[in-house]
């Protein structure tokens, strides 16, 4: 075990130099880089797996001989895709020889076995492709082709270094998002997201009535270390859910309640469950350009969970504490120990380094890796100060820089892999012409009517979500569905958050829902329960999803319209939510009806289509949630 966590320090601590070094100089560009840094990936998964039991446990020891198969596969397909690259690149592509065509059923193999094993619903997908590309004739109509060659399939999929394994996906991945997840490994190394949240929860949440806002205003700054949606909930399940039923939440409202705070992970920049950076590829933008947009979108979703929970608050915990009943809030969050000096200082060189991101790409127009740099290596070297005045032993030193080192790669190699399979399937997609064929159905549609066109895209990304990460869906539903979004007059910003919004979803509808999986084991729970019930939590995306079409100058930014459409949808989405969460009077019918009414005003102001009745409307729905707020209060006590 000992030689195991030797061998896993050791490759780590190549990736992360490697790519410090990569990052610092841009050396031979990441059409090759790719080529050394997916096998390391992936003999870095072998070892984590292996190191953890889960590498093929029923085969007991044999189990280590497969890991020394498959890492000597790396190795070798590294070292022969490095030294063949021109070769592979310029000359010999369309008649490679029989060497090159073994190494690419080697690569095909490998990241299959990884599919199969992390990704069971695109291990399916790849093999439904795979064998629709070579019986392509046997099928009828549209979807009849002449058919692909096995050897096209792998020669395309990994050794046609554009396609496939290899191709854009990947190199963003170990560029762009590499990059920027850089910082969120050393925060993690040093514990950075620790402190952060000990911070806040430790002192905003001295009052009970604050608990659970402290878990919103935690979860939304671990969103910014994570960009994951089940990191976030596992993080801060352990105390946060615990908390809240202590502060007199029910069980199934607790775990909602953080389950949509952490979901805000995969909309809050800069990481953006990393579709961001796939953006910024297919837009042809700067990547802060996607963060502003990206900020508007998490501000309003955030401010809608704010006000729902505050609306909880007033219904379960207001009334518990006012009848005299104590909440002791130290022993509440007893699992966080005591708040430091340190612990602030983390928490303010944290922000900091985002701080210093944003204004380095937005004000002094650094390149996106050139400033994600920067900022880790500033974070690195504050960190290794705090920690050096507080422990004054360089030996915890080493600790921490060991542990981020082994962090960085850790939060990546999954990301790095994941978008490898996708590029074998988005590649089988194009070989096939099935992708054109899609097209011509989809412009057919479009053009009896947009609004078919945005629900067939709409419910081709939720049933996609049923079995794939966000990434994944919007990814795949980028290629497929958003060029003909686009072609018909909708605005590429649009068109592209819309399928965003659309694929965040995911992490909420079974059987793939990892966030209602982590939470309903904490709070106990049964999982179909707590993942359909959050729905109504995660309410605000779904409005967001429709909103940008209302109110497309949220994401085509424009000024004072930006701000309008901002204000507007905000107002429209706050009276949903004081309708969906509020209490207006003790007879349930007659609070039926007035909150169905207000949801419907909300309704309106998001999506009516006279922009300024809209915005009158809003203005004046400010009394609408103030009345919310009164009455909520007001019933809450004499229930």
């Amino acid at each position: 075990m000992k030689a195991l966590n030797y061998l896993i320090f050791v490759c780590s601590l190549v990736y992360f130099l490697v790519a410090i070094y990569y990052y610092s100089t841009g050396f031979m560009g990441s059409s090759f880089m790719v080529l050394f840094f997916v096998p390391l990936a992936y003999i870095l998964y072998v070892l984590h797996k292996l190191n953890q039991g889960e590498f093929y446990p029923k085969l007991g020891k044999f189990r280590t001989f497969i890991a020394a198969l498959y890492i000597a596969i790396c190795i070798y397909s590294a070292y022969y895709l490095m030294t063949n690259y021109m070769g592979l690149l310029y000359y010999r592509v369309g008649s490679f020889n029989y060497h090159d065509i073994a190494v690419a059923l080697l690569i095909f193999f490998l990241l299959l076995e990884y599919s199969r094993r992390e990704h069971k619903v695109l291990f399916a997908l790849i093999i439904i492709l795979a064998a629709y590309s070579i019986l392509g004739p046997i099928f009828p109509g549209m979807l009849k082709h002449p058919g692909v060659s096995f050897e096209r399939i792998l020669t395309s999929s990994t050794i046609e270094l554009k396609l496939g394994a290899f191709g854009t996906y990947a190199q963003v991945g170990i560029g762009l998002i590499g990059a920027f997840l850089l910082l969120m490994g050393i925060a993690k190394g040093f514990e950075v997201d620790k402190s952060v949240i000990k911070t806040i929860v430790l002192s905003l949440g001295k009052r009970p009535t604050m608990i659970p806002q402290t878990v919103v205003l935690s979860s939304m700054a671990v969103a910014t270390c994570t960009g994951s949606g089940a990191a976030g909930s596992a993080l801060l399940g352990q105390f946060a859910i615990p908390a809240m039923k202590k502060a007199g939440f029910p069980p199934l409202y607790a775990a909602a309640t953080l389950g949509c705070a952490t979901l805000g992970g995969l909309i809050m920049p800069p990481v953006m469950a990393i579709a961001a950076f796939i953006m910024v590829e297919f837009l042809g933008v700067s990547y802060f350009e996607v963060m502003v947009r990206g900020f508007l979108i998490a501000f309003i979703y955030y401010f809608a969970i704010v006000f729902a929970v505050h609306l909880l608050s007033v219904r379960f915990v207001t009334p518990k504490y006012a009848r005299g009943e104590k909440i002791d809030v130290e022993n509440v969050f007893k699992e966080l120990r005591k708040l430091t000096k340190f612990d602030k200082l983390h928490s303010i060189v944290f922000f900091s380094s985002i701080a210093l991101l944003i204004y380095l790409m937005g004000w002094a127009w650094w390149p996106e890796i050139r400033a994600a740099l920067f900022s880790a290596l500033f974070l690195l070297i504050c960190s290794s100060i705090i920690l050096i005045i507080s422990e004054k032993d360089p030996r915890k030193l080493l600790s921490k820089i060991k542990s981020a080192v082994e962090s960085y790669p850790a939060v990546l190699i999954d990301i790095l892999l994941l978008l490898t399979v996708l590029g074998i399937i988005i590649n089988l997609f194009t070989v096939t012409g099935w992708l054109l064929k899609l097209g011509f159905l989809l412009t057919d549609l479009g053009r009896d009517s947009l609004l078919l066109l945005i629900a067939i895209g709409f419910v081709f990304v939720f049933f996609l979500g049923f079995g794939l990460p966000p990434s994944a869906t919007y990814i795949i539903a980028a290629v497929l569905i958003a060029p003909y979004l686009v072609s018909f007059g909708v605005n590429p910003w649009v068109a592209h958050f819309f399928l965003f919004l659309g694929a965040t979803i995911s992490e909420f509808t079974p059987p793939v829902a990892l966030i209602a999986a982590v939470l309903s084991r904490i709070a106990e729970t049964p999982f179909i329960k707590t993942a359909i019930y959050t729905q109504k939590w995660i309410l605000p995306v779904y409005l967001l999803i429709f909103a940008v079409f209302s109110w497309p100058e949220i994401v085509v930014i424009s000024g004072l319209d930006t701000l309008k459409a901002f204000a507007v949808i905000l107002a429209g989405i706050l009276v949903v939510t004081a309708g969906s969460f509020g209490l207006f009077f003790r007879r349930r019918g007659l609070d039926y009806l007035v909150r169905i009414l207000i949801i419907a005003i909300g309704l309106a102001i998001l999506y009516m289509p006279q922009k300024e009745l809209s915005l009158a409307l809003a203005i004046l729905s400010l009394a609408l949630i103030v009345l919310a707020l009164f009455r909520t209060k007001r019933v809450s006590a004499h229930t």
